[in-house]
């Protein structure tokens, strides 16, 4: 499988007609939307610590409770602000794993300001943050020192963008160096672990599979009843994707460069991705060739792959409604004052 088809991200994120209506909030709107955002990540992800494991778990929790106003998916990435954003290389996630896993690995002050992107002619709310560098590594949800540049993105980065639609959604984050370093606090740039090329899951030293943070065990409790179903069926699934080729392509390190690209390699990248994998073998898009065209794929592997597909995706509703019909996990409380704006 070579990449999932743009015009499907497009339709299912609602991204391409939000951004060709660009309509503007009001401005009184849009001031209310950033106090109320950078107030509720400040709470949720104070400063502390950032090798603080227990503070970035709080941090996860809270976020995976809080009400924030993102649109059903995101797309996220460095700035490049000089390209248009269908053109910028880009991740797209699932709006809910983006809150639970990649969005915890930063810090909030309360910072905020509201710009204006003119070459999208977008608003977007800027909000003072610094990255995590210093956690364990199966906290991130990949090896995102595989690449030396990356990393030094992630340590300098001070600031996130949020691009703000005609709906009031976010719908693509950006991070940057842009901002200020004079909240940053205590901190050291730090030497990040050894990563062998291409590989995204890991056993560690004490026989644990890492990433841990990318596994069922982090999402759901330990007494969910659909969890052994959940991993066989997932195995089946990935064992599908990797005969079918979309592994080679759909991994952090793009090498097909996609402008969106969209992740597989990990049990809970999959699980928020398996709708669109569904439509994708079915409708014939996928798998596609290197220069974008579709591709032949086994009747019998495609047959394979959607039943395993549906499989996970009806394993991943069982767990999630379980989840539902239970008390939520704990959480530690963290309490801190208000936004505080900067100009």
């Amino acid at each position: 499988m070579r990449r999932l088809a743009i015009n499907l991200l497009v339709a299912v994120t609602i991204i391409g007609p939000s951004i060709a209506a660009r309509a503007a909030l009001p401005r009184a709107e849009l001031e209310e939307m950033g106090a109320k955002l950078a107030t509720e990540l400040a709470r949720a992800c104070p400063q502390s610590s950032y090798k603080d494991t227990a503070a970035f778990k709080a941090c996860a929790n809270s976020l995976a409770a809080a009400e924030v106003p993102f649109a059903p998916g995101i797309l996220w990435g460095g700035d490049q602000n000089t390209l248009r954003i269908k053109k910028r290389k880009l991740t797209h996630f699932n709006a809910d794993l983006f809150k639970r896993t990649y969005l915890p690995l930063m810090t909030f002050t309360g910072r905020w300001t509201i710009a204006r992107d003119e070459l999208e002619n977008l608003d977007v709310i800027k909000v003072e943050s610094y990255f995590r560098n210093a956690l364990p590594p199966g906290e991130y949800p990949y090896p995102f020192w595989h690449s030396a540049d990356k990393w030094n993105a992630y340590e300098t980065m001070n600031q996130l963008s949020f691009y703000v639609n005609d709906k009031g959604r976010v719908f693509a984050i950006t991070r940057g160096a842009k901002g200020t370093d004079a909240n940053r606090g205590e901190y050291a740039r730090v030497q990040p672990p050894a990563h062998t090329k291409d590989q995204w899951v890991w056993t560690d030293a004490d026989g644990k599979q890492q990433p841990e943070v990318m596994l069922f065990s982090s999402r759901y409790q330990a007494a969910n009843p659909h969890l052994p179903r959940l991993d066989q069926v997932y195995r089946i699934f990935a064992s599908d994707m990797r005969q079918a080729a979309c592994l080679t392509c759909h991994n952090p390190s793009n090498p097909q460069g996609m402008e969106w690209l969209t992740l597989l390699q990990t049990p809970l990248h999959a699980a928020a991705e398996v709708d669109h994998v569904i439509k994708e073998v079915e409708t014939g898009n996928m798998p596609q060739d290197d220069v974008g065209m579709p591709k032949d794929l086994d009747p019998a592997l495609r047959a394979s792959m959607l039943k395993s597909a549906q499989a996970f995706r009806n394993e991943i509703i069982a767990a999630d409604a379980w989840e539902a019909s239970r008390p939520a996990r704990d959480a530690v409380a963290v309490n801190v004052g208000g936004a505080n704006r900067t100009r």
